[in-house]
């Protein structure tokens, strides 16, 4: 899988993906300011955000599809 990341490009085709990739490159950034500023509740507000970038991603952009004739996953 680690070979498979070095050699395949990321490819994000739908806005929802460019703003879920975002919104997750934020962590380190955000891990650092509550480290030293030691507000803890930017991770309350950061996990807030991710969860609703999530939901529209997962909205837009259907991951496991069921199939149509048995409704299985």
């Amino acid at each position: 899988l680690a070979e498979l990341v070095k050699n395949e490009p990321i490819v994000l085709d739908h806005p929802a993906e460019w703003n879920l990739a975002k919104m997750l490159c934020r962590l380190p950034d955000i891990l650092l300011r509550i480290q030293d500023d030691f507000l803890l509740h930017i991770l309350c507000d950061y996990l807030y955000d991710l969860s609703c970038t999530f939901t529209a991603f997962y909205d837009s952009c259907y991951c496991i599809e069921r199939n149509r004739e048995t409704g299985e996953l």
